[in-house]
């Protein structure tokens, strides 16, 4: 490993090294060995080398493997690490590696209180199934505006990055009545998916009729659950199914045909009574009315705007600029401060989201060759008096797909 690539893992264990002299008892002891096996895989550097004062000695032989931590110590350890590092640790072991990807290490984080705002994109390649990618930020660096220095490609600093089947995101579903709903799509082909409801860490599991991929789609109306999509185009038996909260009963819903059961699907809308599928195609817009049980094709695609919440404020954006939405006059207004910011940035807007109580937008213009270049910024807001000013944070471009790529859907969660 070269010097200058080992520098921002070296300082990361450095501090931590330093943060030992207030740890006292056992955990002292775990967490001290922990970090003189990591520093033991970064060769070209010993913990000599720092000039950090600290009353904390490094063992003077080399231990001969991390193996001798309990796995429970280990993942306690990992947790308090930032997940920018994870990608640089993963490569230390193969059990590290395991460990790193393992749903044991997120709920760590949640008891130990680390987590962090992942940020998360399905997008489908040419050829390709959907997959999903999640914001990597490289860590000790400063962002800038890329934007302004006419960038065309990625600077590193930021990107999209794939993500194993092990860590795609849970589809929430949002509350029911009084409960919590979600469920994990299924990378591998196990007889069923299952159905998470309940509050807060405590959730039961219903299955459902057959196992359902990251395709699938869900949303609630009326006390119930509709699933869609996500398995094989050739299941027209339950390809849609409808879980009944009160009853605890799944049933099948009506064969929407074969066009829609072969399309890659972007959303599942609820509005006006009615369960909207937007195909990622976008060039129709299936929909299930409940109440006479049959499917339709809409004439026109439902009013669904472009927006997200950020402490009780609705933001929306387009090719004109960012709004938010002034409840107290009950219309749309400019966010200030992005003059430059809407001139320079070209191309359509694919998403917005709440990331960390700043406003992230997500699109995509023409990149070199037959690509494009998704870009991808963050906006720090302050609302002053009744006007709300934006300074852009950062922005670059994440990543270069193909032209003829289609966003499906994105989500922040905690992790």
């Amino acid at each position: 490993m070269e010097r200058e690539e080992a520098r921002p893992q070296t300082k990361l264990l450095c501090l931590a090294w330093y943060a030992l002299k207030i740890t006292k008892g056992y955990l002292h002891h775990y967490l001290l060995t922990f970090f003189t096996l990591i520093l033991g895989t970064f060769s070209t550097f010993s913990p000599t080398t720092t000039t950090m004062n600290t009353d904390v000695e490094p063992p003077s032989s080399h231990p001969s493997s991390f193996l001798s931590l309990p796995d429970d110590v280990v993942l306690n350890c990992l947790a308090r690490i930032s997940r920018s590092y994870y990608p640089k640790l993963s490569l230390v072991s193969k059990t590290f590696h395991s460990l790193i990807i393992s749903s044991e290490l997120s709920m760590e984080r949640c008891h130990v209180k680390t987590t962090e705002a992942l940020f998360y994109v399905c997008l489908q390649l040419p050829d390709h199934v959907p997959s999903w990618y999640s914001l990597w930020i490289k860590p000790d660096q400063i962002l800038t505006n890329d934007m302004e220095e006419d960038y065309n490609k990625s600077t590193g600093n930021t990107l999209l990055v794939g993500i194993p089947s092990t860590h795609i995101p849970t589809v929430d579903i949002g509350l029911v009545g009084s409960k919590f709903y979600k469920f994990l799509p299924q990378k591998n082909s196990p007889a069923f998916s299952r159905l998470y409801f309940g509050n807060n860490f405590s959730f039961k599991a219903r299955h459902m009729m057959l196992a359902r991929n990251i395709n699938a789609v869900a949303g609630s109306l009326d006390g119930k659950i509709y699933v869609m999509g996500g398995c094989s185009a050739n299941e027209s038996t339950s390809w849609a199914e409808v879980f009944d909260t009160t009853t605890q009963v799944w049933e099948s819903l009506p064969d929407p045909g074969p066009e829609l059961r072969s399309s890659s699907i972007k959303a599942l809308i609820v509005t006006k009574g009615k369960v909207y599928v937007e195909r990622s195609s976008e060039d129709k817009y299936f929909f299930y009315d409940p109440i006479l049980g049959r499917w339709g094709v809409a004439e026109n695609r439902p009013a669904v705007e472009m927006r997200c919440v950020i402490e009780d404020v609705v933001y929306s954006c387009d090719r004109f600029g960012c709004f938010w939405y002034d409840t107290k006059h009950n219309q749309w207004m400019v966010v200030h401060g992005l003059e430059v910011f809407n001139r320079n940035r070209r191309g359509g807007i694919i998403a917005l989201a709440n990331y960390c109580g700043k406003l992230l937008i997500l699109w995509d213009r023409p990149g070199p060759g037959q690509n494009k270049n998704i870009w991808c910024s963050v906006i720090a807001l302050e609302r002053r008096d009744e006007v709300v000013w934006g300074h852009v944070e950062w922005t670059s471009v994440v990543l270069t797909v193909p032209s003829s790529y289609r966003f499906l859907r994105c989500k922040v969660k905690s992790g």
